[in-house]
């Protein structure tokens, strides 16, 4: 930024030039380890009978017919009431969300969930785990034993239903990575760093040589940060989030670049403030005024008091 002040005696700023960067900045988010208790139990493995998005009207649907709900054709005998009922309470649903309600399909998946649940707590039992990734080994090693094939997205479901997160418990692991030769020197010449800083980007090196743990991401936890686009990155991150956040690390790939015009950081000049004296003696003119004023509206003579 460059800057040329008025000649002789005009106050203040002809002219400022910028550079375009002077505008910008990084916005890259800084994430945190997930870190969860897990634990099977009735109560916690019953929230799986109902779809997520769908939780509020199978609930009432449930508690008004409980399990004749799985029966064929009661859901179609009770589309009326169960229609009213979801307008009356507001709930506005789509076409889309009004078939998948009524329909067995979606009862009878969130059954199945319940009932392989309940086999896997019978298998592993009811003790509480402060280590997913074991708990989660426990899980699958249970799956295989009784030949129970679940997808991706319904395996996930059921750890959800049954885990929390607690500060105190075990990082979960997202990946085990093999790091060496071009493969790490692609990955040092993309985040432009060395060996060392790696952990500050989310590779965590374990006791076996060219082994890298990667940690799952806690979204409740992420933040994010704005730097100058003459600043960086790295650099901000190590004065500014590492010394409050040792476990914290940089989401590189989640870098976007913005731009924003301040008035006030570039164009603002400040005005020194007025001597108590100054002050002082405008409160006196100002009370001198009122006198008059009031002395004026009454009418009366001030001199003659």
């Amino acid at each position: 930024m460059a800057t040329k002040e008025r000649q002789a005696d005009d106050a203040g700023i002809a002219a400022q030039v910028f550079d375009n960067s002077d505008f910008g900045y990084y916005k890259v988010n800084i994430e945190r380890p997930d870190r969860r208790k897990a634990q099977f139990s009735a109560e916690r493995i019953e929230t799986l009978r109902f779809d997520k998005s769908l939780r509020e009207p199978m609930q009432w649907i449930y508690s008004q017919w409980g399990e004749i709900v799985y029966q064929p054709g009661t859901l179609d005998e009770r589309e009326k009431a169960i229609l009213v009922w979801c307008d009356e309470n507001e709930l506005n649903l789509n076409t889309k969300n009004r078939q998948k309600l009524l329909s067995p399909s979606t009862w009878q998946k969130q059954l199945d969930l319940v009932q392989t649940a309940k086999a896997l707590m019978a298998a592993i039992g009811e003790a509480e785990s402060s280590d997913f990734n074991r708990f989660k080994d426990r899980v699958d090693a249970a799956l295989k034993a009784q030949g129970i094939k679940l997808s991706a997205g319904d395996k996930k479901a059921i750890l959800n239903a049954v885990s929390w997160y607690d500060e105190t418990a075990e990082k979960i692991i997202a990946q085990k990575l093999k790091l060496g030769g071009d493969k790490l020197d692609q990955l040092l010449h993309h985040l432009d760093c060395t060996e060392q800083d790696l952990p500050d980007f989310g590779h965590y090196p374990t006791d076996k040589k060219g082994e890298y743990l990667s940690y799952e991401t806690n979204t409740d936890l992420r933040d994010s940060e704005s730097i100058p686009l003459k600043g960086n990155i790295h650099s901000y991150f190590l004065a500014e989030v590492k010394p409050h956040v040792a476990e914290a690390w940089i989401n590189l790939d989640s870098t976007k670049i913005g731009y924003e015009i301040s008035f006030n950081k570039y164009f603002y000049r400040h005005k020194p403030l007025r001597s108590m004296a100054e002050v002082a003696s405008d409160i006196i003119a100002l009370e001198r005024q009122a006198e008059g004023l009031i002395a004026d509206i009454l009418g009366i003579d001030v001199s003659q008091i």
